[in-house]
This record gives structure tokens, C-alpha cells and sequence, in this order.
């Protein structure tokens, strides 16, 4: 909750490293599938990588509001460009998030959340539910 009383201010630097927290989590949900030197493969959590892409989501908004950007949604283009992505496409391009790209940010959120089986409905269910969590149990903790 970014209205949530703490020791900290929220501060661009800090978005960012939260952000690439987030991705690195998120990469490691997916390790099986991008990891070359490794034979050894689990099953895909589906609901941990929406938890983890949810999380990622959170920290991209917060940067881009704290950037006072404004968001262009082009559905047409999200939807034509995401035929480009593959999962290390998808992973490369949210490690390194920006303003300018916030179209092709979107994409690869979307081209993963299609990559392990879900939809858009089912992913914004699971981010409704962890932004439910976080507001309330975790306003609630020293969290």
C-alpha cells in the first residue's frame, strides 16, 4: 500500500530496485524453461508466476506514476506486437522497464501470462486478490 505510514519515502531509486526485485523472482519462477546448463525441469506454478508478474506490475505502475507519466494504452499494437516475444524476449524486456516502452512492457506481461496458460481475466483476478492481501493483512503487520 503505497499509503501506508513507514520508516522510508517512496523515492524513484527505491521503485526501481523493488521493480528488479520483483523480476528476478519472477525469472526464477520461470528458471526451467529459460535455463540452458541445467536438465533438470519442473511444472510451471501458474499462480506464482501471476503472483510474481502481479507484484512486478505493482512496482512498474508506482514507477510510472511516481515518473508522472502518462499511460497509452494501444490494445491493437499489444496485441500485434506480442507475436515478436518469446519468453526470454518477454523476461529481457521487463528487466529493463521505461517510460518510452510502456506498450512493449505490457506485451511481455501479457505474452508470459499466455506462456503458462492463463488470460488476462484469470491474471487480473489473481492481482485483484494479492492487492486485496496486500491492503489488508499486510497494512495491518509490520510488513
Amino acid at each position: 500500500n503505497d499509503n501506508k505510514e513507514t520508516i522510508r519515502k517512496i523515492r524513484y531509486t527505491r521503485l526501481r530496485i523493488a521493480y528488479r526485485t520483483e523480476i528476478v523472482e519472477l525469472a526464477q519462477e520461470l528458471k526451467n524453461e529459460w535455463n540452458y546448463w541445467k536438465n533438470s525441469t519442473k511444472k510451471i506454478d501458474k499462480t506464482k508466476v501471476l503472483e510474481e508478474l502481479s507484484d512486478l506490475l505493482h512496482f512498474y505502475l508506482s514507477y510510472l506514476n511516481t515518473e508522472k507519466q502518462q499511460l497509452r494504452y494501444t490494445e491493437k499494437w499489444i496485441y500485434q506486437d506480442i507475436e515478436m516475444f518469446d519468453l526470454e524476449k518477454s523476461l529481457y524486456t521487463l528487466i529493463n522497464p521505461s517510460s518510452a516502452f510502456i506498450e512493449r512492457t505490457f506485451a511481455a506481461m501479457l505474452y508470459i501470462v499466455e506462456y503458462v496458460g492463463s488470460n488476462e481475466e484469470e491474471f487480473l483476478q489473481v492481482h485483484h486478490e494479492k492487492w486485496l492481501k496486500n491492503m489488508g493483512e499486510r497494512t495491518r503487520e509490520e510488513y
